[in-house]
């Protein structure tokens, strides 16, 4: 599981081209989240990912550079189509309440995630505003687990403000997996 998520948050940082980052970036972005590993496991995990991703490393001049290819589509985390499932704290099942209609979001987030998300757009109606310290995004989305999952694999840099229905279903999540934690 170590793997996959390192994999994740590696894939998360690899910016699309004309932009590049080296491995000592990566590194150095990876410890400051917890992960902990050689340069030389960035580098063979790098090879292995761009076995499958879209991924392209420049080598005209050291140290070498990584990157997305240009025209590359952004990947969904979760696109098997069918509907989220969590459990409610006692172990039963059940399914997220989104509709799977397009709606305006509202997004504020952490400052630190505005390169990502002017590099990587969610799509071509997102708006970015900058606050004191913070910065709302807004955009037309489908309410989807896709989105779902995109926002709770961010944890507290994203707070949702609009729809209260896109609201309470990540809130009713976050009270989940703090039943998980703390509720023991």
């Amino acid at each position: 599981m170590q793997t996959v998520l390192r994999y994740l948050l590696m894939l998360r940082h690899i910016p699309k081209q004309p932009q590049k980052i080296d491995v000592n970036t990566l590194r150095e972005r990876l410890t400051e989240q917890g992960i902990d590993v050689s340069v030389r496991t960035i580098q063979r995990n790098l090879v292995e990912l761009s076995e499958v991703f879209p991924l392209t490393t420049d080598e005209r001049c050291k140290p070498f550079g990584w990157s997305l290819l240009a025209d590359a589509p952004l990947l969904p985390l979760a696109s098997n189509g069918s509907a989220a499932r969590r459990t409610n704290g006692n172990g039963s099942l059940h399914s997220n309440g989104l509709s799977g209609e397009t709606v305006e979001i509202e997004l504020e987030c952490d400052l630190a995630l505005q390169p990502q998300l002017e590099a990587y757009p969610l799509n071509k109606s997102q708006k970015l505003t900058a606050g004191a310290d913070t910065f709302t995004l807004t955009a037309d989305a489908e309410l989807s687990t896709e989105l779902l999952v995109w926002i709770l694999s961010h944890g507290a840099q994203i707070e949702v403000i609009a729809p209260a229905s896109l609201r309470t279903e990540v809130a009713q999540h976050a009270e989940a997996m703090y039943r998980y934690y703390f509720d023991q």
